[in-house]
This record gives structure tokens, sequence and C-alpha cells, in this order.
């Protein structure tokens, strides 16, 4: 993996837990698994990081790659499909628009840094409701407009994901 510098810095600020995406705000279940004491240890915690990145690994992980495949071809009705696909694989209500919430958050943020005409595209996509505007699809799209791997985009997911539960242990 090789980056440019401002593709690297872009990448390091996305997946930092600060970044006004609101994902440090959704604690993916952990105030119900501390109350159970499922989760009462950083070994615990640890564990149920590494279950959660399984579980992505199934399901936004292959997202986040199709969703940049989509983008590359400009093909918005396999991105419509993506979104969907994200909203089937997250039956809790909440996870759902937790999901929907940071991807339209990341989404803006994004192009108010890196104007894009595909991810332009999205965005008036959602607002008329053809997309939901999940993460995963968000951050595919914003990875593949950034010009990155999708290997760096998928290892930059993870880590944000267990960057975001992490720091909300500490809330």
């Amino acid at each position: 993996m090789q980056f440019a510098a401002p593709q690297l810095l872009m990448l390091l600020q996305w997946m930092d837990s600060a970044f006004p995406t609101g994902a440090f705000a959704h604690s993916g279940g952990l105030e119900t698994y501390a109350q159970a004491d499922v989760v009462r240890t950083a070994r615990d915690l640890a564990a149920l990081i590494a279950v959660k990145l399984e579980n992505a690994a199934h399901t936004d992980l292959i997202v986040v790659h199709s969703a940049m495949s989509a983008y590359a071809k400009a093909d918005f009705a396999q991105i419509a499909y993506l979104d969907s696909l994200c909203a089937a694989s997250k039956p809790a209500k909440e996870t759902r628009e937790a999901s929907e919430k940071i991807g339209r958050r990341m989404l803006a943020s994004v192009l108010n840094v890196q104007p894009d005409a595909r991810l332009s595209e999205y965005r008036a996509r959602i607002e008329r409701g053809e997309c939901s505007g999940h993460h995963a699809v968000a951050h595919g799209l914003a990875c593949a407009a950034l010009g990155l791997d999708a290997r760096s985009a998928l290892l930059a997911f993870g880590y944000g994901l267990a960057a975001n539960q992490t720091a909300a242990s500490l809330s």
C-alpha cells in the first residue's frame, strides 16, 4: 500500500473517532453488553470487537468493496442495491438508522473537503429517497473518489469500526 500524502491525511482524518460523522455516539450495543456483564474487561471488549469485525467481513466489508467497483462504473443502480443490502443486514432499527446517519454525515463531510461529481450525485439520490446513505456504501464511494485501493479502504473501515467501539467504551 502506498499513499500520496493527501490521501493518507484524508484517510487518517476520516477514520479518526473525532471526525464529525457521529460514529463515536453510537456504541453498537456496548451499554447493553456492559449491563448484562458480557463486557467487563479490556479482554471482553477485544473479544466483542473481534466478533464485530468478523461480522463486518460478511456484510459491510463486502459492501465497501462493491461500492468501490460501482463508483468506478458510475453504476447508481448497483449503489442503490448496496444500500438496500446494508439495510437488510441490519435487522435492528437502531443499527440501520445509525448506519444511515453515519454514512450521510461522512458523505457530507467528505464532500466539504473533496468535491466529487459521483459523490454529489449519490447525495442527491439520498435526498430524493432513491438511496439510503449507509455507512459502508458512503465509505466505499469516498475511498474510490480519493483513489484508494480496495485493501486500504477495507482496512480503514475495519480500523474505524474498532476505534469507534473503543472510543465508545471510554464514555
